[in-house]
């Protein structure tokens, strides 16, 4: 499998709020880059997010196996549109080789990202 259709920034939500105050969530830290590959995003896999309120719009896979906390770690597409990580999968690819299968939702309203 080739990772080449584009690159990926998983970022991880900090509460950019003072103790006490609102919470406001943002994109901080540094984040993982990966390069990936899409996936088909199959019949079944999207009207069953359907039932439950969600709207897969990819699904990806990138290399090697990680681990994500699918509530508080956001996607980010080249073109800076933010996904909400529904499912990560660790698996194998045709070849063997360990990657990780994301299922990626749009997010309505975007995260602020703070260096």
């Amino acid at each position: 499998m080739t990772f080449d259709d584009g690159e990926i920034r998983i970022y991880k939500i900090t509460n950019a709020a003072a103790a006490g105050k609102k919470p406001s969530p943002v994109l901080s830290g540094r984040p993982q880059e990966h390069c990936f590959s899409y996936g088909e995003l199959g019949v079944t896999r999207y009207y069953t997010a359907l039932k439950a309120d969600q709207i897969i719009e990819d699904v990806i896979s990138i290399p090697d196996w990680w681990w994500f906390d699918v509530n508080a770690h956001v996607a980010v597409k080249e073109d800076d549109s933010q996904f909400r990580i529904r499912m990560a999968q660790r698996t194998t690819d045709e070849e063997g080789l360990q990657i990780t299968r994301l299922t990626l939702e749009r997010i309505g309203d975007e995260y602020a990202v703070v260096p």
